[in-house]
């Protein structure tokens, strides 16, 4: 092909040198020869340069490093040279604690609070968490910004034999003052090794009288699960995790309120913030008919989007009705559940607009016993709709006041309650009854 073109050239310069009367024929020959000399040379040099020359990119007019090169550039290893030959006590850090504080860095460097590095200890407190093993006191608590409160008493468990009750208001726990901590930090000084003792300060919540026990501390399984009879025919399960235990716990405690003469069942999802997307599939897959679909995962290659369905779990009733109870503590795998239930159309969301975690996080065993968890992917509810950080929005909107927190009033249960009776009294359809209190926020219920 290439020297087609360089003879076809050759006639075109003939063709020129016959019309140019000026031009000799020794001139013309000259002059095709050192033609063709300069781009048989060029032909080559281009071979040679294409076959054995790296390839060598500028963007921006900037070095482009590799992800693999980052760690070894040379400001790098210029900032570690200084921190190691300057900063004060640095070498007594191990090299485990190095390691724990960069890539510490550079997880929250991602700007995803979802995305987190947990240490050895940190992964192992992860991990009892999602079984429910913990060395604590067993009483499981919320936070309110003039309190910490009770929300259960665990059977058998220490908080129970040293007489702590579900709604007293924990104040201290040694000489530490817990009003107006989170959760998370209250937890932090509630939760010590077996055998150790906790002093904790607090009032019961008839009565503003302070009160102090001496609780020792023991190691408590927290059941993720619970369930009760509110009255003749409304059962009640409230589901604190999304664990490994939760889908056995979930199906006894359901059989359980069948037995009981249950007619309706409110599932309360709130506060319940985190769990496997596994377990989220397998409740769904005990209460949604086979193969429906309950939530779609898409990576950036969009070649991996996952639509998940229900599986052919050993069914319960799925006819009952049910009302499920959120609020902006539910997160994660309880929005994957309300989202299912709110696209299908099929039971009643009552309570309060959802966190808004549309995120799915993949745990990576760094092989010492800490891990990584990275967001790898975005889900989607059944019709395919995004509920970040925007939420869900139930279908009955119904607000805990301060006022409800400090008269111990479940305004959300009771509105519950009150639209099961008329459901079970009228017989109207699920939509029906949707419609009939979509706009009512039950201010008028009083305790």
């Amino acid at each position: 092909m290439f020297f087609n073109q360089i003879f076809l050239y050759w006639l075109y310069i003939k063709k020129q040198n016959k019309d140019c009367m000026t031009f000799t024929q020794n001139r013309d020959f000259r002059y095709i020869i050192f033609i063709l000399f300069w781009l048989i040379v060029g032909y080559f040099i281009g071979i040679y340069v294409t076959m054995y020359l790296p390839t060598v990119t500028v963007q921006n007019s900037q070095n482009i490093i590799s992800n693999e090169e980052i760690f070894l550039t040379d400001k790098i290893k210029k900032s570690m040279n200084i921190i190691r030959k300057y900063s004060y006590g640095f070498e007594q850090k191990s090299t485990i604690e190095i390691e724990d504080a960069v890539l510490k860095s550079v997880v929250d460097w991602l700007w995803d609070k979802h995305s987190t590095y947990f240490t050895k200890k940190e992964t192992e407190e992860f991990e009892e968490a999602l079984r429910g093993d913990f060395e604590w006191i067993g009483a499981v608590i919320n936070d309110n910004p003039r309190w910490i409160k009770i929300m259960k008493i665990i059977a058998g468990s220490p908080a129970e034999k040293a007489g702590l009750k579900a709604w007293d208001i924990m104040t201290k726990v040694g000489d530490v003052n817990i009003v107006g901590k989170t959760t998370e930090e209250a937890v932090k000084s509630i939760r010590w090794p077996k055998g150790t003792i906790a002093n904790i300060t607090y009032k019961r919540w008839e009565d503003n009288t302070e009160l102090f026990v001496s609780v020792t501390r023991d190691k408590v399984n927290v059941p993720s699960v619970w369930e009760k009879m509110l009255d003749k025919k409304i059962g009640y399960i409230e589901i604190a995790t999304f664990g490994e235990h939760t889908w056995p716990e979930f199906v006894k405690s359901w059989n359980n309120l069948v037995s009981s003469g249950a007619q309706w069942i409110i599932l309360d999802f709130r506060n319940n913030g985190w769990g496997y997307l596994d377990t989220a599939i397998e409740l769904a897959s005990v209460i949604f008919p086979k193969n429906t679909p309950i939530v779609t995962i898409k990576e950036n290659d969009p070649k991996n989007t996952d639509t998940k369905y229900t599986s052919a779990f050993s069914k319960i009733n799925i006819t009952m009705p049910i009302i499920v109870l959120i609020n902006d503590y539910s997160a994660s795998a309880s929005e994957i559940f309300a989202g299912a239930v709110q696209d299908h159309g099929r039971w009643i969301l009552l309570g309060e607009k959802s966190y808004g975690k549309w995120s799915v996080q993949e745990p990576f065993d760094l092989g010492d016993g800490s891990i990584m968890k990275i967001t790898t992917a975005r889900w989607y509810t059944p019709k395919d709709k995004s509920i970040d950080i925007k939420g869900i929005t139930p279908d009955v909107y119904v607000v805990l006041t301060n006022k409800d927190y400090d008269s111990i009033f479940d305004r959300q249960l009771e509105a519950a309650k009150v639209i099961m009776n008329d459901q079970i009294t009228s017989k109207m359809w699920i939509p029906d009854i949707k419609e009939k209190y979509k706009s009512n926020n039950f201010t008028e219920l009083k305790k």
